[in-house]
């Protein structure tokens, strides 16, 4: 994370998303840019899947018939490929789309959702070869990082794009009381005892958190924060606050 923060250009957060990739025990990685529709892709584009398959995918308009684009537009959480159907109709067009890339060596993988209201979204995959599961202990991390690059990779890509970044808006100190918390997993009601809130209140505190930077999950909160400097690494992994002994039970 610190290191696509700092990345100056597209190819060096490929690069790190390359390392990350390997790390996290996953074959391959993509990170594609959706601008108003599913089959239009952005400036935002990285991957190391293989040339063939990336060569032709564009060109040649296959990647209208890709479906997990499609899912991207209907889901806000991440998902595997094997669950695609339970997101979307899979018609004759998307199956064949996805035995072609089984075919290509990506036969299976996790994809995070990146939306960004008013602007253009996205996606990162984290993809596996042919006989080998994804690495269920990796996803968490993973999504952070997918949300992270993705950021990074955007904000890269907005002067070129003539976009006009606004400045960052501002939490509040309870909202940010409360996202730290949340962002070291703890649940609203664990959150609430620690802060003498109830859960609602600290619902109430994240959802507005999340209206501020115009972002749909809690993840996508966390980054945007993190990137922006009102949280810090230390804030998230730091020790527990005082009296933070409770489980989530």
């Amino acid at each position: 994370m610190r290191a696509v923060r700092t990345s100056p250009s597209l190819t060096d957060i490929g690069l790190v998303l390359k390392d990350a990739t390997r790390s996290f025990k996953f074959d391959h990685f993509a990170m594609a840019q959706r601008i108003n529709t599913p089959s239009r892709i952005g400036a935002v584009r990285l991957s190391d899947f293989p040339d063939q398959w990336v060569e032709n995918l564009v060109p040649s308009g296959r990647v209208v018939d890709d479906p997990v684009l499609l899912a991207c537009e209907r889901s806000v959480t991440p998902f595997a490929w094997n669950n695609l159907d339970a997101i979307l109709p899979m018609t004759a067009r998307h199956k064949a789309y996805m035995t072609q890339a089984r075919a290509a060596g990506l036969a299976d993988g996790y994809t995070v959702p990146i939306h960004v209201p008013g602007q253009a979204s996205g996606l990162v995959s984290f993809v596996m070869a042919q006989g080998r599961e994804l690495p269920t202990e990796s996803l968490p991390a993973a999504q952070y990082l997918a949300c992270f690059a993705f950021e990074a990779a955007r904000r890269l890509k907005l002067p070129m794009a003539g976009d006009d970044p606004s400045e960052s808006p501002r939490l509040t100190q309870r909202q940010l009381d409360c996202l730290v918390l949340a962002a070291r997993g703890k649940s609203n009601w664990v959150v609430g005892q620690l802060l003498g809130l109830s859960g609602g209140t600290v619902h109430k505190y994240l959802e507005a958190a999340k209206t501020r930077y115009g972002v749909a999950t809690r993840t996508e909160l966390v980054v945007r924060a993190l990137f922006d400097g009102q949280l810090s690494f230390a804030d998230v992994m730091g020790a527990n606050v005082p009296g933070d002994s409770r489980r989530d039970g």
